[in-house]
């Protein structure tokens, strides 16, 4: 595959993550651009010689499922709890699963900045080091609702990064 292929699989695939709010079908569309996101992204990887670039960009991925498990364990077992007459343990189930998941973001986040930044070394493209930035004020922030305006500004950056990408990228 080409980058000029990777590229567009990588920014279309952003654009239709992004689109997870749409009703009904968003999670397919976010499912679906996930997974030409990370196609895109390997085969960029592949391009600059670094599957390093690949692997920070697989690990956040694998744990927002983790924390997407966690938090539906969490929310169904307080359900039955409720049921069962235990609030004060469903509770606390809720509270722990979001901890849980709150932190895995966090680890997450982490990645993402490690990722884009490597991205921006190795394609010589700084636009990706401000995605990283973002990211990273972004996740800091997301107590507020500014952290989530931020990390949406960033994958926006993002897109534009992957659609204005070099069709030949120099490889390190």
């Amino acid at each position: 595959m080409d980058m000029r292929t990777a590229r567009m699989l990588a920014g279309v695939g952003l654009i239709l993550g992004l689109l997870g709010f749409v009703p009904g079908a968003g999670w397919v569309l976010s499912l679906v651009g996930l997974i030409l996101f990370l196609v895109g992204i390997n085969n960029i990887a592949r391009i600059v010689g670094d599957q390093n670039v690949f692997s920070l960009f697989l690990i956040p991925v694998i744990l927002w499922f983790v924390s997407v498990v966690i938090v539906s364990v969490a929310v169904g077992g307080s359900v039955f709890m409720i049921f069962s007459g235990r609030v004060f343990s469903a509770g606390a189930t809720v509270i722990l699963g979001t901890i849980t998941a709150v932190v895995l973001a966090i680890v997450a986040a982490v990645y993402y900045v490690k990722a884009y930044r490597l991205l921006a070394e190795r394609l010589s493209m700084p636009i990706f080091n401000t995605v990283a930035t973002l990211y990273k004020w972004g996740a800091i922030l997301l107590i507020v609702v500014v952290g989530a305006v931020l990390i949406f500004i960033a994958d926006i950056l993002a897109i534009v990064g992957f659609f204005t990408m070099a069709e030949q990228s120099r490889s390190t």
